[in-house]
């Protein structure tokens, strides 16, 4: 180990095999990158080369190993330069080795501030417990061979897959080549650091492309030849002039400056080496231009994108369209094929059944009494009937009554019971009516639900237990029994065939999104409807024997559905449409679905009530009559910034509430991001009630047409946050004449002037104009609305203040749910909060508390004491500073915060600006976990200090401290803000008090809009 009196004392007081690998020094990677500088040492001993390493690396700027780089390091820091040329320090290494190794980075492929930012698991605790000295320490001792990245320009995984494609290490491989095999055991970073012979034109990196950078910059290449730069990837991390070299042919600094030139200050004082740089740290996650030729917004909504980066497959929109742009779906420049095809295929499909099932027979042999009978009607097409057995037996495991009538079949149907057993099989003849097969059928059900299932039908995974489920609840938006569910049929291409019917005031029955795509979101919610007309329906028995089945004066299979399905609306028994109920139509019959101007005439004249009230068959009206729901239902538009889903917090939770509370109350409610979501579908739906309709793949560029195409439809539109009514004006003023203009409500969520004037303050900003230049600018478009909501009576004074009358309030929702652990039994402090982006209040207040209070807290709470930290966190967002501190934990998001609230004794609320209510401090409050806030959030919340809460004050460490002392320390004080807290959450925050105080909200808004 090479030691001298410039080395940090706690350096040098490692044993030389713990020692971090960037602070050994390696004398024969030195004699090979210094042979011309050592001329006759060349062959010296190890000793002799840390000697002269010793006594020249000051003034040679040379460097002790591969790992760190001295003049790269005194480039990047000018200041550590100056130090070393006023004699401060021997060498950059000698800085390095002294404090640089504490914040600064060594190398020009490893980013210390990005690693800890990028794995937020390696807090100051994790890497003393590690024994890791840094995190470039702990890079090089774990991470690199654990395939972590140290550099936004460097990925391992691409770089082994390289690796492995140029060649495998085989005693034939170019001299200097690293085995491809021994990447994962060496590390990837360090065997590309070992790999000069290969490191010109292997790209490691899909922001960077050597090729094509030694193509363009024929200077490099000769500087490369000639020893002058070790390669492409090194001249463009290190060259002076940045800004004149671009990393790849999709990314020009010309045409970025030119279209963002905010970002020319920031390169000139040196905050960003170049607009390449500001577009990977920043410009990638805004979807901005790096090119003329590349929309990467465009990009983003389309195909798997937003899925593929929200599942980490990739970094950012850009490196998707990077590393995936040459690849083209499977069908792509493919004429869709007719339907038929896919029926064909289907038919083909369900042939190779035979000798499967011939060898191992269908059993549908009941052990117990069956809840379901399933009634299938077929004629001959032996295959058909067998994908619909297969199907049954395969997606639902419980018990079931099959009854099959053979409808006089002539092919090998007749031998159907070798393929199938257990199952009822009534022989009738060729010429028996569909209504005659349901009567005759009708004596041998068993089951209290009776499907009705077509012949080539196939049911999906669960859909049969969800119509189950449907059919023993109650309609949410009608006091009526749901006595029939229909569902979602596809068809043989996987597109929709019908998503419920409509019926038009002509006499007509029309498939509702016939070809959309099967995951259309207007397809994908619970409603009631007037009919479904496709041979999936389930039936409540009782209903199906009071009702005598079909009528047989109706020709068609459709024809008879519906009338089925209107004469138990008739019978007051509602129509449910579940799209979990899902099914698939192999090959349609054209003969059943057949609706002849007879069977219209006949429909029509026997329910001509219905169709009289019914709307007229206009695309234009769909949305309005693919619902069967009452007049008392209203239809509710609710906009909001992002599909407000509960684990993004930052009151989307509060947003979710509310769409909960409408639905609950009996409402249709469409939610309608401003910005299409990313999330997965499983996420998103089951985050709702299946009677809410997610728009998730919509947006901000489609409100204009969406709201001309559901022109008349809403009741009620509910938009969430302030910022948004601003921007949507243009597009509420231009379709206008669509929208209730006396049911327009403004949802706050919260006043932000107030906040933005006390942030000001905090950071001696300068104030250009005062509380209500700032509240008549904020609330500048809010004429729009007839009702404008705010969270907190706070925020209902202050905007009474600013002239706004029609204002109501509308917290949180927060049920209790205390954990019984008590005061002993807990430990630690807790901040859980999202992060959604840097300088917000959540991360501003961590950031206070880490640096300001906390060390106050270090000798007057035991030494164990730790300080967890979870939530959600945006890409954005560095938390590194937070986890130097070996007491504090960086969790994460978590899915189930009630563990946390278990085990942790106090919850840390410290925010010094925000608007709104603090949801974080209700939940934890309401699972019994005492809070301690800062001044502001209690006044927010009303609540009283050391009675439901303990008020840390504003902006004051020592009181904060304290205060978190007193109620960690005192348990008869914990247990008071406990017992108060819960109490003051179940007066005010329960969800039945919640329901009332938004009804009647509510109802204000739709008196005033009729």
């Amino acid at each position: 180990m090479l030691k001298g009196p410039w080395v940090s004392s706690v350096v040098s007081a490692l044993p030389a095999d713990n020692a971090p690998l960037w602070r050994r020094f390696d004398a024969e990677w030195y004699r090979a990158r210094y042979r011309d500088v050592l001329g006759d040492l060349v062959d010296a001993d190890p000793e002799t080369l840390a000697a002269h390493y010793a006594e020249t690396a000051g003034e040679l700027h040379l460097s002790p190993n591969r790992f760190f780089d001295e003049e790269w390091y005194l480039q990047a820091n000018p200041d550590v330069a100056a130090a070393v040329h006023a004699g401060s320090f021997e060498s950059g290494f000698t800085h390095y080795c002294s404090d640089g190794y504490i914040n600064r980075s060594p190398h020009w492929l490893f980013s210390e501030t990005v690693y800890l930012a990028r794995y937020p698991d390696l807090t100051r605790a994790t890497l003393e417990r590690l024994g890791a000295f840094n995190g470039y320490d702990h890079y090089l001792r774990y991470g690199d061979r654990e395939f972590r990245s140290g550099h936004l320009l460097f990925d391992p995984h691409l770089y082994y897959t390289h690796a492995r494609v140029r060649g495998d290490g085989s005693p034939g491989q170019a001299a200097g080549k690293t085995s491809a095999l021994s990447i994962p055991e060496t590390g990837p970073f360090a065997a590309f650091l070992a790999d000069e012979a290969e490191q010109n034109t292997l790209r490691v990196s899909w922001y960077f492309d050597p090729e094509w950078y030694l193509k363009t910059y024929p200077e490099v290449a000769e500087a490369v030849e000639a020893g002058q730069i070790r390669n492409p990837l090194h001249h463009f991390l290190t060259n002076k002039t940045p800004v004149d070299f671009c990393g790849l042919e999709w990314f020009s600094e010309a045409y970025y400056l030119e279209q963002y030139p905010d970002i020319a200050d920031a390169i000139a004082t040196g905050q960003l080496r170049s607009a390449y740089d500001h577009f990977l740290r920043y410009g990638a996650f805004e979807r901005r231009r790096p090119h003329p030729d590349v929309d990467l917004n465009a990009y983003f909504f389309s195909g798997t994108v937003r899925a593929d980066i929200e599942r980490g497959l990739v970094r950012d929109v850009f490196e998707h369209w990077l590393s995936r742009r040459h690849q083209q779906p499977l069908d792509a420049g493919l004429e869709r094929p007719d339907l038929k095809v896919f029926e064909g295929l289907a038919v083909r499909k369900a042939e190779n059944l035979l000798p499967l099932l011939a060898a191992r027979p269908l059993d549908f042999t009941a052990q117990e009494e069956s809840r379901l009978s399933v009634i299938l009607l077929v004629r001959n097409r032996l295959s058909l009937t067998l994908s619909t057995l297969s199907a049954l037996r395969m997606t639902y495991a419980g018990p079931v009554d099959v009854i099959v009538v053979d409808a006089g079949s002539r092919d090998d149907t007749t031998r159907l019971q070798h393929f199938a057993r257990g199952m009822q099989i009534l022989r009738l003849d060729r010429s028996v009516t569909r209504a005659e097969a349901l009567k005759a059928a009708l004596p041998h059900v068993r089951g209290a639900a009776v499907l009705w299932l077509g012949q080539g039908m196939r049911l999906a995974h669960g859909s049969l237990q969800a119509a189950l489920d449907a059919l023993d609840t109650q309609a949410a938006s009608t006091e009526e029994r749901i006595g029939i569910v229909t569902g979602r049929t596809l068809r043989a291409d996987g597109r929709i065939l019908e998503a419920g019917a409509l019926i038009g005031r002509d006499g007509s029955l029309i498939h509702y999104l016939e070809n959309a795509p099967m995951a259309d979101p207007a397809a994908c919610f619970r409603r009631p409807v007037a009919c479904g007309t496709v041979p999936a329906l389930l039936i409540d028995r009782t209903l199906l024997e009071k009702l005598e089945g079909f009528d047989g004066r109706l020709e068609s299979e459709a024809a008879q559905l519906a009338d089925l399905c209107l004469r138990a609306a008739e019978a007051g028994q509602h129509v449910g449409y579940e799209p979990a109920f899902l099914t698939s139509q192999d090959v349609s019959d054209k003969e059943a679905s057949a609706f002849d101007t007879a069977d219209r005439h006949r429909l029509k004249q026997r329910h001509a009530a219905v169709f009289a009230q019914a709307f007229p068959p206009s695309p234009r009206l769909a949305a309005r009559a693919r619902s069967n729901a009452g007049a008392s239902v209203k239809r509710i538009l609710f906009i909001e910034d992002r599909v407000p889903l509960r684990s993004l917090g930052s009151g989307f939770v509060r947003s979710n509430d509310i769409v909960r509370t409408m639905a609950a109350l009996g409402h249709q409610v469409t939610v309608f991001p401003i910005y299409a979501s990313v999330d997965p579908l499983s996420r998103i739906y089951a985050d709702f009630p299946p009677e809410v309709e997610v728009l998730h793949d919509r947006g901000y560029e489609t409100l204009d047409a969406f709201l001309q195409e559901r022109s008349g439809v809403w009741d009620c539109v509910w938009i969430g946050r302030t910022h948004n009514i601003g921007r949507l004006l243009p597009i509420l003023m231009a379709q206008a004449p669509a929208l209730p203009l006396d049911a327009v409500v403004l949802d706050t969520e919260a006043v932000t002037s107030p906040r933005d004037l006390l942030k000001a303050q905090l950071f001696d900003e300068p104030q250009t104009r005062t509380l209500d230049e700032a509240l008549g600018a904020e609330f500048a478009a809010a004429w729009f609305c007839r009702k404008i909501v705010a969270v907190n009576s706070l925020d209902v004074r202050t905007l009474h203040e600013a002239g706004f009358e029609n204002v109501a309030e509308l917290g949180h929702m927060c049920p209790v749910r205390p954990i019984p652990k008590a005061w002993g039994e807990r430990r630690d402090m807790l901040f859980l909060g999202a992060i959604h982006e840097p300088n917000s209040p959540n991360h501003d207040s961590l950031i206070w508390f880490v640096e300001k209070v906390l060390p106050l807290l270090r000798d007057r709470l035991p030494e164990d004491v730790r300080f967890s930290v979870a939530g959600f966190r945006g890409a954005a967002v560095d938390l590194s500073v937070l986890g130097r501190d070996p007491r504090v934990e960086l969790l994460g998001p978590v899915k189930d915060p009630s563990e946390l609230y278990a085990t942790h004794r106090v919850f840390i609320a410290p925010t010094r600006y925000a608007g709104g209510i603090p949801f974080k401090v209700h939940e934890a409050a309401s699972y019994g976990l005492p809070v301690v806030a800062s001044d502001l959030l209690c006044r927010q919340l009303g609540w009283r200090d050391g009675l439901e809460i303990v008020s840390g004050g504003d902006n004051d460490a020592e009181r904060f401290a304290e205060r978190v002392v007193a109620l960690y320390t005192d348990e008869e004080l914990w247990n008071t803000v406990r017992a108060g807290a819960l109490r003051m959450l179940e007066q005010e925050n329960s969800a039945k008090a919640y329901a009332v105080r938004l009804n009647s909200i509510l109802q204000d808004v739709f008196e005033a809009g009729r």
